[in-house]
C-alpha cells in the first residue's frame, strides 16, 4: 500500500469547508504579521478556498511558520458550520460566515446570533446590525479578515465592545458613547484590517414627521 504509506492516500481525500477556513486563517494572520504582502494573500486565499483536496491544500501554507501539514495531522475538522473551542473537550460552537467580495453584505432585522461571526470583506462592504437580533451568548466573537474593504457593526448603546484587531494601513472607528450595561453579553472583535476599516456605531435615531424624538 505504498500510497498510503507515503501519505499519498490522504492527500487524496477531499477537504471540508473548515478545513479550508482553518489555512484561510493561518494566510491571514501570516499578512496580518507582514509574512505575505497583499498580492500574495490574495492569490494563496484563491487557492485556497478552490481546492478540492488535502493535497491541493498541503502546499498553500507550507513555508509559513509553525508548518503544520494537513495531510500528516489528518482531516483537521468535519464539515459544517458547528466547530469546537480551542479546548478540544470543550462544547461545539456554531458557527456562521458572512463574505462581501467586490460587493456588499448585509444582516439585519431579527435574526439568531451565533457565538462565532467570521466576517470576510475584500474590496467590499459587511454592515452587520445587531439591533434587533436575538443574542443567547455571554461572549460573542466576530473574527475580521478586512482587505481594502470595510465592516460596520451597528449595536445598541450600553454594549461592551472590545477591540482586539491587527492593523496594517487601517482604521477603527468606534462610536458608541453611552457607559457599558453591566451584565449585558461582551463582543470580541477579532482579526486583521489591512487597507480598510472597522466601524462601531449605535443605530441611527429614526425621524418622525413631527421632527426629532
Amino acid at each position: 500500500m505504498t500510497g498510503d504509506a507515503d501519505g499519498g492516500g490522504a492527500r487524496d481525500l477531499r477537504c471540508s469547508d473548515a478545513d479550508r477556513e482553518r489555512v484561510a486563517d493561518t494566510l491571514r494572520e501570516a499578512a496580518a504579521e507582514g509574512r505575505l504582502t497583499l498580492s500574495e494573500l490574495e492569490e494563496r486565499l484563491d487557492a485556497t478556498f478552490r481546492s478540492r483536496t488535502y493535497g491541493d491544500l498541503e502546499p498553500i501554507t507550507r513555508d509559513l511558520p509553525p508548518g503544520r501539514d494537513l495531510v500528516r495531522g489528518g482531516p483537521p475538522a468535519r464539515p459544517g458550520d458547528v466547530r469546537r473551542t480551542p479546548d478540544a473537550h470543550g462544547p461545539p460552537v456554531r458557527t456562521e460566515r458572512i463574505t462581501a467580495v467586490f460587493g456588499d453584505e448585509k444582516r439585519s432585522g431579527r435574526w439568531e446570533v451565533p457565538r462565532r461571526l467570521e466576517v470576510t470583506g475584500v474590496l467590499g462592504e459587511v454592515t452587520i446590525d445587531f439591533t434587533e437580533a436575538i443574542v443567547r451568548d455571554r461572549e460573542i466573537v466576530v473574527q475580521v479578515s478586512v482587505v481594502l474593504g470595510s465592516v460596520t457593526l451597528v449595536v445598541p448603546e450600553g454594549i461592551d465592545v472590545r477591540m482586539d484587531a491587527a492593523y496594517l494601513l487601517g482604521d477603527r472607528k468606534v462610536r458608541l458613547t453611552g457607559p457599558v450595561t453591566p451584565g449585558g453579553p461582551v463582543y470580541w472583535v477579532r482579526g486583521f484590517v489591512v487597507l480598510g476599516e472597522i466601524t462601531v456605531r449605535p443605530p441611527r435615531q429614526r425621524r418622525s414627521i413631527f421632527g426629532r424624538r
